[in-house]
């Protein structure tokens, strides 16, 4: 995969270096959660097994009434790469202790269970790499890949655990790769959707020429450059460690969080998110790579538009840092909402005009309500959203950063939409 000479020295180099970095990070997730304290998340009662499907084994975790109505199940997916379900847990107790009467299931992106191997076919991947070294394509084409771990084939899994356990309707709630998941199964299956909660997930408007820019702008996740796992892992510690050239959590929550009380749910955020998110993914890396050869960001962009055919509602939640510009001069995160790499622009009023970072135009209030734990932008006309809410304090993990207020965002979503008639799109 890795063709230049210079790129594999790289790859050998990185490797070794991360031997040893990777000791240090085990050795403070040890520290923090088996001798300073134990994750205070381990003691709500979720409900964890394995859903069967066609003898394969997918794991499940649910909280809260498991004799709910439809309109009051919650059906939820996480992303990447700290692991998909874990990262969810603290967002679904939050919304449990809003009202214990939802029924609240996560499940994992399918097949990144370590028991799911890569099977290959006589099919080829159908993106490109790209070295972050030359900025030069990496051709993929004679790469044979499993169709199962393409988002599409995953959401057609989803559908069909989703009937194994008698779900014939539920809101949907998805972060990153999740939302990309659950996108799929909105548009093949709508009939089984109620609302859609969307998070940390570019929408209908994208520049090719912006790929440009990274690593020092990235708009969007760079999927070429994760494609290798190297460079993956170079861009991680680069982002989440060093914090450059490019930051990817929000000030506000690190700045809380770094002296948070152990024994505290805000304490083991910060283990999950600075060294957690560092080697969670090599159990599954291969797998997320078999995804990114079957489908980019532009190609989600574009599928996008059958999204746009359905009528049920659709809530965006934001983090409200992104794009914000750090203490030491680096943006903040990959998903602008505003400004010149406004991915939203088709949807929502824009409240940094022109801007290429937060804080270079003066902010327009006026598209602007506070709902207390949460904000909530002006929809344009003719909008496909029904709401857009920015979560404060948080940025691309918002539902690890402040999980909190997302839950006050997607429960009083859901609500409205319960409150109005079923698939009616006009939730304004």
């Amino acid at each position: 995969m890795i063709n230049n000479a210079l790129d594999r020295l790289l790859s050998l180099f990185t490797h070794f270096v991360f031997i040893f970095i990777d000791i240090y990070f085990h050795l403070r997730i040890t520290i923090r959660e088996s001798i300073v304290s134990k994750p205070l998340i381990n003691k709500t009662k979720f409900k964890k097994y394995f859903a069967i499907l066609d003898e394969a084994r997918h794991f499940v975790f649910e909280l809260g009434d498991e004799k709910a109505t439809p309109n009051k199940t919650l059906v939820m997916i996480g992303g990447i790469p700290t692991h998909p379900m874990e990262s969810m847990t603290w967002f679904a107790d939050c919304l449990n202790q809003i009202d214990p009467s939802l029924r609240i299931i996560i499940f994992n992106m399918p097949y990144y269970d370590q028991h799911h191997s890569i099977e290959y076919s006589n099919y080829f991947a159908q993106s490109n790499g790209e070295s972050l070294r030359t900025h030069k394509e990496i051709n993929y084409s004679n790469r044979k890949i499993d169709p199962k771990f393409s988002h599409k084939n995953q959401s057609k899994t989803i559908n069909s655990l989703m009937d194994k356990m008698k779900l014939d309707q539920a809101h949907l709630v998805g972060h990153d790769r999740g939302a990309v998941i659950l996108e799929n199964l909105c548009i093949n299956n709508p009939e089984k959707v109620i609302s859609y909660s969307r998070a940390s997930q570019v929408w209908d408007y994208a520049e090719a020429d912006w790929s440009k820019l990274a690593p020092e702008i990235l708009v969007g996740p760079p999927h070429k450059l994760m494609s290798i796992y190297f460079q993956l892992r170079l861009l991680l510690f680069s982002v989440l460690i060093m914090n450059r050239p490019m930051q990817l959590l929000s000030e506000n929550f690190l700045n809380k969080a770094k002296h948070a009380q152990k024994g505290t749910h805000l304490f083991d955020r910060y283990t999950h998110l600075k060294f957690k998110s560092q080697i969670s993914y090599k159990k599954y890396y291969y797998k997320f790579q078999q995804s990114l050869m079957q489908g980019g960001m532009f190609d989600e962009v574009i599928n996008r538009k059958h999204l746009k055919k359905t009528n049920f509602p659709i809530m965006q939640f934001q983090g409200e840092d992104e794009f914000k510009l750090a203490t030491n001069g680096c943006r903040i995160s990959d998903q602008p909402y505003f400004g010149k790499y406004n991915l939203f622009r088709n949807e929502i009023e824009d409240i940094y005009p022109d801007g290429t970072y937060q804080s270079e135009v003066p902010i327009k209030n006026e598209f602007i309500t506070s709902k207390g734990l949460y904000k909530e932008i002006k929809i344009k006309d003719g909008a496909r959203f029904s709401k857009f809410y920015l979560i404060p304090d948080s940025a691309h993990f918002n539902v690890i950063e402040n999980p909190e207020s997302c839950a006050a965002a997607v429960y009083n979503f859901v609500t409205l939409v319960n409150n109005n008639h079923k698939g009616d799109n006009n939730v304004r």
